[in-house]
C-alpha cells in the first residue's frame, strides 16, 4: 500500500512538473526539478519529438508525398531524437555553460533541458488528436508551435545555470531552436 501511494505521489509530481515547465518554468526549476530523475525527463522529450515527427509523417502521407511507411519511420526518428539528441544537447549546453561559471549539475541540466519540451509534448498530443479526428495537417501548427514554446523554458534553464545572464540565454536558446528546426527539415529527405 505504501509503494502505491508513493507511486501515485510520484506520478502527480511528474504531471505537475510537466504543466509547470510549460506555464511557469522558473517555479518548476526552483521547486521540482531536483525531484525528477533525469531518465524520466528524457521520456518527455522523447514523447514530444516522437509525436511531432509522427505528425510530420502523417502530413507527408496525407499529401501523397510519401507512402504509409513514413509514418512509422518518422515516429521512430522522433523518439530517437528526443531520447538521444535532446539529452546530448543538454549535456553540450552544460559544458558550454561551465565556461560561464554554470553552477548546476549535469543531471539537473539534462533534466531541465529535456523537460523544456513539456509544452511540445502537450502540443503533440493535441496535434495528433486534430490530425486523426479532423484530418488536419498539424506538423507545422502543433509540432513547430510546441518546439517554439520550448524556447522560453530553455532560456529560463540557461538563466538558472548562469545566475541570471539573460543575453546568453537568448543567444543559446535561439541557436538550439534553430538546430532543432533545421534537423526536423531533414526528415522530409529520409
Amino acid at each position: 500500500m505504501i509503494s502505491l501511494k508513493n507511486e501515485e505521489t510520484h506520478k502527480r509530481l511528474i504531471f505537475s512538473t510537466i504543466l509547470s515547465m510549460m506555464i511557469n518554468p522558473k517555479k518548476a526549476m526552483k521547486s521540482k526539478i531536483d525531484q525528477i530523475p533525469w531518465f524520466l525527463s528524457i521520456l518527455v522529450s522523447g514523447l514530444a519529438f516522437g509525436l511531432f515527427f509522427l505528425q510530420t509523417g502523417l502530413d507527408l502521407f496525407k499529401t501523397g508525398l510519401r507512402s504509409s511507411n513514413i509514418i512509422f519511420i518518422s515516429m521512430g526518428a522522433g523518439l530517437a531524437y528526443g531520447l538521444i539528441v535532446i539529452p546530448l544537447m543538454g549535456a553540450l549546453l552544460w559544458l558550454v555553460l561551465k565556461m560561464f561559471d554554470g553552477e548546476k549539475s549535469l543531471s539537473w541540466t539534462i533534466t531541465s533541458f529535456s523537460l523544456s519540451y513539456s509544452g511540445a509534448m502537450i502540443y503533440g498530443i493535441f496535434g495528433l488528436v486534430f490530425s486523426l479526428v479532423f484530418g488536419w495537417k498539424t506538423a507545422i501548427a502543433f509540432g513547430v508551435g510546441g518546439v517554439l514554446w520550448a524556447t522560453g523554458p530553455i532560456i529560463t534553464t540557461i538563466r538558472e545555470i548562469t545566475k541570471g545572464k539573460n543575453g546568453l540565454g537568448i543567444i543559446l536558446a535561439t541557436v538550439i531552436g534553430a538546430l532543432v528546426l533545421l534537423s526536423w527539415t531533414l526528415l522530409a529527405n529520409i
